[in-house]
């Protein structure tokens, strides 16, 4: 008799990814298709609202472009392989990394910029999400 903590098992609910019927586009890729529409749906807000007041729009637009490349990726979701998948992580990741810059300059999209991709690509890599873009059509 060990005092191990005992590993998990496959087949262990507490550890499985999300199971879904087939078909059925499950919830990580959901989940990642809704955030990158929201992060893309505040630029378009924040870019509009900054031409309104008659701000500089080179550097806000700078900020967003990697997210707003995200749009043509999230309408292939429902049909698209792998190569979107992980087209989409990419472009994810890049968006993350301009971002970031954001904190240096006070600009938007900053911290929420960071966390909204970085949600897309931690949800794309779940294991359900490679089985829905590798899925049998």
């Amino acid at each position: 008799m060990s005092n191990a903590a005992a590993l998990p098992r496959t087949g262990d609910d507490r550890y499985d990814d999300e199971l879904t019927p087939f078909g059925v586009m499950p919830g990580t890729v959901r989940g990642a298709r809704l955030i990158a529409t929201v992060a893309t749906a505040v630029g378009v807000v924040l870019i509009a609202i900054t031409v309104a007041l008659g701000g500089s729009l080179g550097a806000l637009l700078a900020g967003y472009l990697p997210s707003f490349a995200l749009v043509p990726l999230v309408l292939l979701f429902r049909q698209g392989g792998d190569l979107v998948r992980k087209a989409a992580i990419g472009v994810a990741v890049l968006a993350l990394l301009v971002s970031s810059t954001g904190i240096l300059t006070g600009l938007p999209p900053g911290v929420v910029g960071i966390v909204a991709n970085g949600a897309v690509a931690g949800l794309l890599l779940r294991p359900s999400a490679l089985a829905w873009f590798t899925r049998e059509r």
